[in-house]
């Protein structure tokens, strides 16, 4: 058990890295990284991508939590979008991880190979996810919410691509929107967590030391570690281009999409 949390917690501290060093959420290396470790270890084809999923979304919780309050002190989160976005985010999360266990694995395994992919190209072409600036009408963000809640449950990510747009669009500034959309993943990770682990809890196939699809010893390593890395990973993106740090994202980015179509 110890030399196993000692290998999460070295992952962690690589996830964290990244994390910190390119701007995205920990759950987009994160999910590929489990998936190599669970088939490592011999784990069920059945269900180690459901529990690569479920446990970064559980990483997630931690790693979020920390983002969402650095943001808070900064006071760059607009509450009043964060408000309905989340209560739709709650009931979009949690359907999202019930609906992701009742895909083939290697299916949803594919689906997360093909996000990747097109962040690969998103990165290498240097283009932004851009909306048209428009007014919020109605009960939208409630919607908009369920909907980055239902894609970032399975996909195991923060929902960061979707929302920062999305928030931009509706007259957000930059920084406001990149702090809302922090604060907004920590009820998906939490929604989504518990969606895996309520799903995953009768499950004869998981191995020991899992609640429901969430494999703690990785929950434990990795959170901890990531969130300190993760701040020195911000340290170093200030020291390399921009223009560097994109090519080096992309490239990872196609590794890992053709790593997880084709494993």
């Amino acid at each position: 058990m110890i030399e196993t949390l000692i290998l999460f917690a070295t992952l962690g501290i690589f996830a964290g890295l990244i994390a910190g060093m390119f701007g995205v959420g920990g759950g987009i290396i994160t999910v590929p990284v489990l998936v190599a470790c669970f088939m490592q270890f011999g784990f069920e084809e059945a269900i180690m991508i459901h529990m690569a999923v479920g446990t970064s979304l559980g990483c997630i919780v931690f790693t979020g939590m920390s983002s969402a309050y650095a943001h808070n002190k900064k006071n760059a989160i607009d509450y009043n979008f964060f408000k309905p976005i989340a209560s739709g985010i709650i009931i979009g999360a949690f359907i999202g991880a019930l609906f992701a266990v009742q895909l083939n694995g290697n299916f949803l395994k594919v689906i997360i190979g093909i996000f990747a992919l097109l962040v690969a190209f998103q990165m290498s072409t240097n283009k932004e996810i851009k909306l048209k600036p428009r007014k919020i009408i109605n009960k939208e963000p409630y919607f908009v919410g369920s909907g980055i809640g239902f894609l970032s449950s399975i996909l195991g990510i923060g929902g960061g691509i979707f929302s920062v747009p999305y928030l931009k669009a509706s007259g957000l500034p930059m920084t406001s929107s990149v702090g809302t959309s922090a604060a907004c993943g920590v009820p998906i990770a939490i929604f989504g967590a518990l969606g895996y682990l309520a799903t995953g809890l009768n499950n004869s196939l998981l191995p020991s030391f899992t609640l429901g699809y969430i494999y703690l010893p990785a929950l434990i390593g990795i959170s901890f570690t990531s969130i300190i890395a993760a701040g020195y990973g911000a340290a170093i993106a200030h020291r390399v281009s921009e223009k560097i740090l994109k090519r080096m994202m992309a490239c990872m980015m196609f590794v890992i999409s053709f790593y997880m179509v084709f494993s």
